[in-house]
């Protein structure tokens, strides 16, 4: 097997910080009361908290994925880095720096190494 590239190894690391973040905030989500808003809010909180904890354990296979290379993980990359470049676009100006780290992403996951790393 390839040796880990240095930066896949971080951008496993953010996913896991993302995934753990997510899952925090889910729980806190769904333990939160919104039924001081109404009555037709009642529950909002537990669907999405639920939603968000949902996406905390996506991001945290992802995670796990990009650190043991599986090659589904490197398409994945692909696609999430394409996706938020082009928002980053819809963003702009503000957008300016996710749209930089997005097509540093992007350039790195095609470099040889990267790919050997994944079996792509």
């Amino acid at each position: 097997m390839a040796k880990r590239p240095l930066l896949i190894t971080l951008i496993g690391a953010l996913y896991l910080i993302m995934a753990l973040s997510f899952i925090a905030g889910g729980v806190g989500i769904a333990f939160l009361d919104l039924s001081v808003a109404g009555d037709e809010f009642v529950g909002l909180g537990s669907v999405l908290g639920g939603a968000t904890i949902f996406f905390g354990l996506i991001l945290l296979v992802i995670a796990y994925g990009f650190l043991k290379g599986w090659a589904i993980m490197w398409y994945l990359g692909v696609i999430f880095a394409a996706i938020g470049a082009i928002g980053s676009l819809i963003a702009l100006p503000a957008g300016i720096v996710t749209l930089v780290i997005n097509l540093v992403i992007l350039y790195y996951l095609f470099r040889p190494q990267v790919k050997r790393f994944f079996k792509i």
